[in-house]
């Protein structure tokens, strides 16, 4: 089992040649020469620039960083989705159907990354990064089963971000907050259900917007390999 880096948030290996967590601005200077010590070849931020001000990324400026948020700025579309969920799988579902462009490019950018493990990572490591690593281990072959469990494993590991997050807020902000907070299967698994039934699948949906099948298979043997 790959140790996790300290000072890591909800750091796990997903794959063989991908890692998923939490962002890494807790790390400690031992847990930031940890993460190198993996070998990774890039580390994928999918945080909002915004985002980054709050928590400045520890590697910004390292070659194997790099910043694509997945969130649209000013979608119009997502934006009205996302106000409208009432939890994280619908938030999931609006973002494969508002944001298809940018999760293409995501995984155009894992594919395109030098030799070496890949590690994604947004704000608590949950769900946008919970998708992209569902999407992956679709690619790759996992059970829906698996996926689904991957995801739910971010629940014991954001225990105490969670509660951090609850005395930071005020009893109106935690109520409207609380129903994202549960980690259950469903939140990735209605997701790629929405993709089978609207374009039979994931593997279709990505062609459809330009990550081909053959790239579709590269990535597939990347995250094979460790």
């Amino acid at each position: 089992m790959t140790p996790v880096p300290d000072g890591a948030l909800n750091f796990r290996q997903t794959l063989p040649g991908l890692y998923r967590s939490g962002n890494l601005s807790r790390l400690s200077g031992q847990g930031r020469s940890g993460v190198l010590a993996l070998g990774v070849a890039r580390i994928l931020d999918l945080r909002t620039r915004a985002e980054r001000g709050q928590d400045p990324p520890p590697f910004l400026g390292h070659p194997v960083y790099l910043n694509l948020p997945l969130l649209p700025y000013r979608s119009r579309a997502l934006n009205e989705a996302t106000a409208a969920a009432t939890c994280n799988a619908d938030i999931g579902v609006a973002l494969l159907e508002h944001g298809a462009n940018g999760m293409v490019t995501v995984l155009g950018a894992l594919l395109d990354a030098p030799e070496g493990p890949l590690l994604i990572h947004c704000h608590a490591g949950k769900d946008r990064t919970g998708l992209v690593a569902a999407l992956c281990g679709e690619l790759a072959g996992l059970s829906r089963e698996q996926i689904g469990a991957d995801y739910a494993a971010s629940g014991l590991a954001l225990t105490q971000f969670y509660a951090d997050q609850q005395a930071r807020r005020t009893p109106e902000e935690w109520t409207r907050l609380l129903p994202f907070v549960p980690c259950a299967p469903e939140a990735v698994l209605r997701p790629l259900a929405y993709l089978d039934q609207t374009w039979g699948s994931p593997a279709a949906y990505l062609d459809a917007y330009g990550f081909s099948l053959a790239e579709q298979r590269q990535l597939a043997q990347r995250l094979a390999t460790a």
